[in-house]
């Protein structure tokens, strides 16, 4: 008689702890643990965690002159203070002030090893033209002149009056700025030669939660701020077409392919030589957009009743075309799968420094293949679920939106070419490569502390990713499935952490999860399983065979065990962990162990 095994998982990653499981096929089986189904979950009114109610009101009038490359803004902000704490002091994030050659973001790319190559050197050659800045020139809170001090990109303001739980106060305040050159992200004069990519652009208040303020200083990496409402009207000469953030409120009066047929063929662009557009935008935590006087702007109406524009050079016309069909089948797919895009449009922009999501628009670089731009722009829209729509904290947790983008753009790209689902093995991979070459860093080390940049990405990106894929291992990939949705049903418009990712897993999978997100989140452990004995003896005229299996590494999973028969037959074993209190729903066919201690 002759075995074949093979042991999922097999992930070789330090050994500390040793375990042993005798005797596998004489131990228990039975009938697979289903959850609860249907499972009642909380609506966004009953269930845990910040309100959905807007915290911030942003009003601002701004006026871009091209021939300085500088910006006057006035701004009026109105923030409800959501949280328990008596508020002394709030804080703004002025991104301009990083674009200069000794910023701290200057500074952190001369310390790292492996440096963007989109920031150093460019930023450390950065001239007193090209730099950026945001220079406040008044602020009051309630007609209150109050004080602040700026460190880097970071402005604290000691208020005129306290802020009570529940209270509410009306900061007026204006400002000048020089837009910068364009060295990673934001700025004026991208190297394809589009005029303006504003993103973090303007004085925006510090998100509040229950850890306090998160005023991080702007180095380069990821994003996190409180959901409010945004009315700007953004004055510039009259040729540019401009994207953003939210719905254009005055169509009519910019044209631009923006008002209706009849007045396209004569846009009121050419009657006047400055242009004032009106952009509204509910439930987000940024506002951003781009302008360019060349852009080709195209407009895609979709059967979900949202708008997606289209706006490029025409020299990627033909490339950026084949977005006509590609774009809004993305849109429907992650609809399907991740639940309803709630937003009334989205643009896809040429401009940046790569790809970047923002709330409604993302902007990507043009000169691309049909292939790299479906890619990018599968990734970037993707974001505006786990980014958009769920505003999970990017600064310190950045797996759980750009890990859970990756999978999804895999996902998606593969339905686009019409493939059966993807394996995402390759993110596994990535992390293994990491540790092998001792790189690795734990995925829910802050975005600015990694030591270097590849280890960032790995984490970030292929970390959340591997995160969600054997997340389908453990609870199988149909309930993996389900928890996507329920995982957008309770927390849009809401600000996520790890744990919430955790508890609504658990929710809909009705099995214990902690272990795993803390090992694979917040450890650096060895996940390795072996078979240590096999042993068959003779029982009468069967045979009887017992099976050892041990845990060499640190890290613990449950084991789907197959056993191939001489005569080509095949038996699965789940073995459940103890701590799982459960385990995913199976066939019928497979022998459920006894849990493994």
């Amino acid at each position: 008689m002759t075995y074949r095994l093979s042991i999922y998982p097999m992930i070789r990653i330090s050994p500390t702890v040793s375990l042993f499981l005798i005797g596998l096929l004489s131990a228990s089986s039975g009938q697979a643990r289903q959850p609860s189904d249907p499972i009642s979950l909380p609506s966004h009114s009953d269930s845990k965690g910040q309100s959905p109610n807007p915290t911030v009101h942003y009003e601002m009038d701004i006026t871009v002159h091209p021939d300085r490359h500088a910006m006057e803004g006035r701004q009026r902000l109105t923030y409800t203070n959501t949280s328990p704490d008596t508020l002394s002091r709030v804080f703004y994030h002025l991104y301009f002030n990083a674009f200069q050659p000794h910023s701290m973001m200057a500074e952190r790319n001369r310390e790292l090893p492996d440096p963007d190559p989109r920031t150093a050197p460019r930023i450390f050659d950065l001239g007193p033209d090209e730099t950026g800045y945001h220079c406040i020139e008044s602020l009051t809170q309630d007609g209150n002149t109050v004080s602040h001090r700026i460190f880097d990109t970071v402005m604290e303001v000691t208020l005129a009056r306290p802020l009570p739980p529940g209270g509410q106060a009306v900061f007026d305040m204006t400002f000048v700025s020089q837009i910068p050159l364009q060295t990673r992200r934001s700025g004026r004069d991208s190297r394809e030669g589009i005029d303006y990519s504003m993103t973090q652009w303007y004085p925006k208040l510090a998100q509040y939660d229950a850890r306090g303020w998160h005023a991080d200083s702007y180095v380069g990496r990821e994003f996190y701020a409180p959901f409010g409402t945004f009315d700007v009207r953004i004055t510039l000469p009259s040729e540019y077409i401009v994207g953003a953030t939210g719905t254009l409120r005055n169509p009519d009066e910019v044209g631009h392919g923006y008002a209706s047929d009849s007045l396209n063929t004569d846009p009121p662009a050419a009657q006047t030589d400055s242009l004032t557009w009106r952009f509204y935008a509910e439930n987000v935590h940024d506002f951003a957009w781009s302008a360019d006087p060349d852009y080709v702007h195209d407009v895609l109406d979709t059967e979900a009743g949202y708008t997606i524009h289209l706006l490029y050079q025409p020299d990627v016309a033909e490339v950026w075309q084949t977005l006509h069909e590609a774009a809004p089948k993305i849109m429907a797919f992650f609809e399907e799968r991740y639940g309803p895009y709630l937003y009334p449009q989205m643009t896809i922009a040429q401009g940046g420094d790569g790809g970047m999501e923002y709330p409604m628009i993302t902007l990507v670089t043009g000169r691309r293949s049909p292939p790299s731009l479906h890619g990018v722009t599968a990734h970037e829209v993707a974001h505006m679920w786990f980014y958009g729509m769920i505003g999970s904290n990017e600064a310190d947790h950045a797996w759980m939106d750009e890990g859970f983008t990756n999978y999804a753009t895999r996902e998606a790209l593969a339905h686009l070419r019409g493939q059966p689902r993807p394996s995402h093995a390759g993110a596994l991979a990535g992390i293994l490569n990491m540790k092998r070459l001792g790189l690795f860093e734990p995925l829910n080390t802050p975005s600015d502390w990694f030591d270097t940049n590849v280890a960032y990405g790995v984490s970030s990106y292929s970390g959340g990713e591997m995160m969600l894929d054997m997340l389908g291992y453990v609870i199988s990939d149909s309930l993996r499935d389900r928890f996507l949705l329920e995982y957008h049903r309770q927390f849009t418009f809401r600000h996520a952490g790890p744990h919430d990712v955790e508890r609504v897993a658990e929710q809909v999978s009705g099995i214990r999860l902690d272990w795993y997100f803390q090992q694979f989140g917040d450890a650096d452990w060895e996940l390795d399983y072996a078979v240590r004995r096999f042993r068959p003896t003779r029982d009468g005229t069967a045979w009887r065979a017992t099976m050892t299996l041990k845990r060499l590494g640190r890290a613990v999973m449950p084991i789907d065990l197959q056993i191939t028969l001489e005569d080509g037959s095949v038996q699965w074993v789940h073995i459940p962990l103890g701590v799982m209190q459960g385990h995913k729903p199976v066939p019928e066919d497979w022998i459920v162990a006894a849990p493994w201690a």
